[in-house]
């Protein structure tokens, strides 16, 4: 079992044929079969899933037909799930819930389950999972996909909030907050709060005040300490600890981003600091 938080990924291995009922299970929990076969029937609705294939457990009660069963699955509090839901697209958290078990396509199923073999290479890094930051992001990495791949109210609800006024002066304070807490874990939610204003009206104002969304402006603000991190830096301090002290766990991604920034890969920036360094890879 790997742990991140809230986030758990494991596997499961059932070397028989059986049948169960399950009471409802108010979290998000997805199984990608490896080996055998499953299948799961509710009042409404019945998925089959065999090798390479995907599913959701369902909230409601359920019959459950295993077979020779080997697959992995991932859990996340469906709280976590909504409030993300409610982050990025405006739907109050309390009006979020999948509407099927299945993924909106096969292509859906294998971003789903490249996400997954991702986040499982990264939790069994030490330094991966000794990051506040890191941990963060690939809870955060593991709701938007769950978002993106299942079938949900964001996509059927025509909601539409209103567009509440925000001042320049509380976009400039969730900046400064923002600048203050880049070292520790951060939603939207959270800066919203702090600065009392609704998740969707900040969103609004910093679009409209700094073209971007609050998360990007954070990305941006711990890209900067990165680098300067990469300036300053102390003996044997390498690329990868350094982007995973800032939320990037993807190193190749860390490099484009920073690549981008500031013309030159953070290696150059690491080696131009004049502190020795041990040679690292994804330049």
């Amino acid at each position: 079992m790997l742990r991140a938080d809230e986030l758990e990924i494991g596997e499961t291995r059932y070397t028989m044929r059986n049948r169960s009922e399950s009471l409802p299970y108010t979290d998000l929990a997805v199984t990608t079969v490896t080996h055998g076969r499953y299948a799961v029937r509710t009042n409404d609705e019945e998925l089959r899933l065999g090798p390479g294939t995907t599913g959701r457990y369902p909230e409601v009660g359920a019959i459950h037909l295993i077979d020779d069963l080997a697959s992995v699955f991932v859990r996340l509090p469906m709280q976590r799930v909504a409030a993300t839901a409610s982050a990025r697209t405006g739907l109050p958290a309390a009006n979020f819930q999948f509407t099927t078990m299945a993924p909106l396509s096969p292509a859906m199923a294998l971003l789903w389950q490249s996400m997954t073999a991702f986040v499982r290479r990264q939790l069994a890094v030490n330094a991966v999972v000794a990051s506040p930051l890191a941990r963060a992001g690939l809870v955060d990495l593991v709701a938007t996909t769950a978002i993106a791949v299942f079938p949900n109210t964001t996509m059927t609800i025509n909601y539409l909030p209103r567009q509440a006024g925000v001042g320049r002066a509380v976009v400039r304070r969730a900046a400064e907050f923002i600048e203050a807490h880049a070292a520790v874990p951060l939603t939207v939610g959270r800066i919203a709060e702090a600065c009392e204003v609704s998740q969707r009206a900040l969103q609004v104002a910093f679009q409209r005040h700094h073209g971007q969304s609050p998360m990007a402006f954070l990305r941006a603000v711990r890209l900067r300490q990165a680098h300067w991190d990469l300036q300053h830096a102390k003996p044997g301090q390498t690329v990868a600890e350094t982007a995973r002290r800032w939320g990037w766990t993807h190193a190749g991604r860390f490099a484009q981003a920073y690549r981008g920034t500031y013309g030159c890969h953070p290696y150059d920036t690491l080696r131009a600091s004049g502190v020795p360094a041990p040679a690292e890879q994804n330049r």
